[in-house]
């Protein structure tokens, strides 16, 4: 990794040219403004995810209702297809009392007919009997005549009595068939009553689902129309955040530019110092030749044991929620006592390396395959923007974060959307490993 100059370390770096601010102050300018799009682009999508699942839940109960709808409708069909087989049986019930009253006026015709038969062959057997029948039987006449008359007369009446007979058997016939047709008369009225309750129900019902159908459909319509609108205004924050990027890179581009003309400019001034420093070096070298060999150093609070990205204990995982409510947070939280080495999880360059409102001392790198690795509330920075690190390179040194704590806040990215760092196989690598 390239050097960088022993004034990078401090926490207070001297001024820079005029260009140079100028060009540092335009690349902050464009990353707060890409921040808060980043941000809303996030919320955006997870009111889009919720609003999803509202209208998949809606379009499954429209679905159920129309099933729904479509049983009461084969219900009310059912029905219907009952009712007109009351109706044919009413009909044939009423065709059979038509036929009954027909037949009993013929029989009340034909008892009437014979009835005047029976007077008529009274009337011819009367002067038989030579008055009533009881002095026929009672006279002192010829009981030789009297049995001949009143042979005669059975004669005369049995056809008649044999008649009326018939006649009465028909009548009670007819009065039973009449007590049967009005008995079902009255099931079939009783049928058409319960009939009539359950068509009753069931359209009551039928119109009911059809209310519900109706306002599940504006329901899902006004969830389909919010959806839109949503995903309208991400393809409106997306078009901003690439315009953001572009900034950014644009301006990347420009910082590069004016470094590659301030390396040019102190390269003739490096090279001078180079070879004093060279000089002094040799001469330091040879004081120290002749002087004892120091005693070590005590150790200080500063860790170093190699550890990716940093010595400490994990404090809270990406997708944890965090004290403050429902947010969730979107990066590692370690926890280190003192200062401690950051280093890289993997090899990339260096896009942003300083000072960011709620972010404290960042360094930003980018990584192959569209990776981002954040690195955040530094204590001193020991890169620059724009340059190479592999891994392991040390890139800072952890400070302070939430309340006070001592440590390092990751967030790994892909693209410009913070993922779970478990999916960036460099994490897997060295942290998950």
């Amino acid at each position: 990794m390239p050097q960088s100059p022993p004034n990078r370390h401090t926490l207070n770096p001297p001024p820079a040219g005029p260009f140079g601010r100028a060009t540092r102050l335009a690349l902050l300018a464009v990353l707060t403004t890409l921040a808060p799009s980043v941000l809303a682009e996030e919320a955006i999508q997870e009111r889009i995810e919720a609003q999803r699942e509202a209208v998949e839940s809606t379009e499954k109960e429209r679905i159920a209702a129309r099933e729904s709808l479509a049983e009461l409708q084969k219900r009310m069909a059912f029905l219907e297809e009952k009712a007109s087989e009351l109706d044919a049986e009413r009909k044939d019930l009423e065709t059979r009392q038509q036929t009954l009253d027909q037949r009993e006026a013929e029989l009340r015709e034909g008892l009437a007919q014979r009835r005047a038969e029976l007077e008529q062959r009274l009337q011819a057997a009367y002067p038989l009997t030579r008055g009533s029948v009881l002095q026929a039987l009672l006279g002192d006449g010829d009981a030789l005549q009297t049995d001949r008359d009143l042979h005669y007369l059975r004669a005369l009446i049995r056809p008649v009595e044999q008649a009326l007979q018939a006649l009465e058997a028909q009548r009670a016939k007819l009065a039973e068939n009449r007590e049967a047709i009005a008995k079902t008369d009255r099931e079939l009225g009783e049928a058409g009553k319960r009939l009539d309750r359950h068509h009753q129900d069931v359209g009551k019902n039928l119109t009911e689902q059809q209310r519900l159908l109706a306002s599940l459909g504006e329901a899902l319509n006004e969830q389909q129309q919010t959806l839109k609108n949503l995903l309208d205004r991400k393809r409106r924050l997306d078009r901003e955040v690439a315009a953001a990027q572009k900034a950014a890179e644009a301006a990347e581009a420009a910082a590069k530019a004016e470094a590659e003309a301030q390396a040019k400019a102190q390269a003739q001034a490096e090279r001078r110092r180079a070879e004093r420093e060279q000089a002094e070096q040799a001469e330091k070298q040879a004081k120290q030749d002749r002087r004892p060999p120091p005693q070590k150093a005590p150790p200080t609070q500063v860790r170093d044991d190699g550890s990716i990205p940093i010595a400490g204990r994990i404090e809270r995982r990406f997708g944890e929620t965090l004290p403050q409510g429902r947010l969730r947070n979107e990066g590692t939280v370690f926890h280190v006592a003192g200062a401690s080495t950051v280093r890289a999880v993997d090899a990339g360059r260096v896009a942003f390396a300083g000072t960011l409102k709620g972010w404290g001392q960042l360094v930003m790198l980018r990584h192959d395959g569209d990776f981002l690795s954040l690195y955040a509330h530094c204590r001193s920075l020991d890169v620059a923007k724009g340059d190479r690190v592999a891994r392991g390179d040390r890139l800072c040194t952890s400070g302070i974060i939430d309340a006070g704590q001592e440590g390092l806040y990751v967030e790994v990215r892909r693209g410009s959307r913070p993922i779970d760092p478990g999916r960036w196989p460099a994490w897997r690598k060295v942290v998950d490993g």
